[in-house]
């Protein structure tokens, strides 16, 4: 069985696109090792040379990065087949989808790949631009299989009735339904006000990266960040935007530090910014404890991990926040909201901490609690070490279950 993958987005060595689609990429490596012939499609819209590429934003938006026509990221081919997009639209006879079909048409063509429905399957990940992949699967013949990871259940399907419609048609003419958390795969099913089948397949992690550390590793690198060794550093990982509860999260570290100045807090983010993290920490008077890290390297992000001592994301909404489970991975206390899927990782007062987002007077005390509690913190990071490894699994043994789903087809 051959995957075609259709990820939305994926790694590239680019500012702010590093990590984008890494979990995405990391399925992918489990599947290869479960014997998949995989290869990933991202097809994406022409833009004209420069200048003529600033001349619309629309042009000027896609050609921030350039893509090749085809590359190699981590041992897997990464193809990124052209779409027409000329303006103005009266040169374009076709919609975007028919122009997104046409566009793979071609690639294939230039490949001189035969497909079949027997030995091909296009599988994607994020349905809006799952809606474009079914539509060329089903046009060619194929059999299509979807992944919904969170706000493409919890946001898309109800900011437009055209976006309900195309969310309802696509889950309803779906050969094969997927989501991260079984939350997302209930939810769809109560928007729609039907049954549909679903499997979850968990996202996995590399827990023999994202492992814990001893005590002189972690003074060596709070060391090498510039962390103080003496006090408890507090972690996020996640885009410089609200949801992400950034602003609740340093609100409640205002509030801790009226009790204790035992904290710093380290910030990592990539990709969609719409806060100055610097200045919101001077706002509320933590800018002599924030550490803004900015963007690091996915194959950095463990040294990052172990070199904090509890790591916290309270976000207002996710589908199932990656971030949470490599720090669970890497034996650190997780305080996170109870929302979406996280209490199907994070059990509460057990292997973290769940909490209601939007809330940073709850935040501050269960913060103050985990920062001063030495014992309770260890507990949290032992069970959630010990959770990851023996029951939530890593990427190859969650693509178990997909790969006989997607070959069972």
């Amino acid at each position: 069985m051959r995957i075609w993958a259709y990820p939305s987005f994926y790694p590239f060595d680019s500012v702010g696109t590093k990590w984008r689609g890494i979990f995405a990429h990391r399925q992918y490596k489990g599947l290869v090792e479960k014997g998949a012939d995989l290869k990933v499609l991202l097809p994406t819209p022409w833009v004209p040379v420069a200048p003529f590429s600033k001349l619309l934003p629309k042009w000027k938006k896609f050609s921030s990065v350039q893509y090749p026509n085809e590359r190699i990221y981590d041992g897997i081919n990464v193809y990124h087949p052209v779409i027409a997009n000329f303006l103005p639209h009266r040169f374009e006879k076709k919609d975007y989808k028919e122009r997104y079909f046409d566009s793979l048409v071609q690639f294939f063509k230039s490949k001189n790949i035969q497909l079949h429905p027997s030995t091909d399957i296009f599988y994607s990940q994020w349905l809006p631009e799952s809606f474009m992949v079914q539509y060329a699967a089903h046009k060619f013949g194929l059999k299509s299989a979807i992944l919904s990871i969170g706000d493409d259940v919890v946001v898309w399907p109800h900011s437009s009735k055209a976006n309900f419609e195309a969310f309802e048609q696509l889950m309803t003419e779906a050969d094969m339904r997927f989501a991260c958390a079984d939350y997302l795969g209930a939810e769809a099913n109560k928007i729609l006000g039907k049954e549909l089948s679903y499997d979850v397949v968990n996202w996995g992690v590399d827990y023999e990266h994202f492992k814990p550390t001893t005590s002189a590793r972690k003074f060596e690198l709070k060391m090498k960040f510039g962390f103080p060794a003496d006090k408890i550093a507090v972690l996020n990982v996640g885009s410089a935007i609200e949801r992400k509860g950034w602003l609740d999260l340093m609100d409640a570290l205002q509030i801790v530090k009226r009790r204790t100045d035992n904290f710093v807090l380290v910030a990592v983010h990539a990709g969609e910014t719409t806060l100055d993290l610097t200045e919101e920490a001077r706002k509320r008077g933590l800018e002599s404890r924030f550490f803004n890290m900015g963007e690091v390297p996915p194959e950095k992000l463990d040294e990052v991990f172990n070199a904090v001592d509890v790591f916290c994301l309270p976000s207002h909404w996710e589908g199932l926040a990656n971030a949470n489970i490599e720090a669970m991975s890497s034996g650190l206390p997780v305080i996170t909201t109870n929302v979406c899927g996280h209490p199907e990782l994070v059990k509460d007062n057990i292997n973290g901490i769940l909490l209601p987002p939007k809330q940073p007077e709850i935040l501050a005390e269960k913060l103050y609690t985990v920062i001063t509690d030495e014992k309770f913190r260890n507990e949290l990071s032992k069970n959630g070490r010990e959770f990851i490894v023996n029951k939530w699994g890593n990427f190859a043994d969650n693509a178990t279950l997909l790969y006989q789903k997607l070959c069972s087809q």
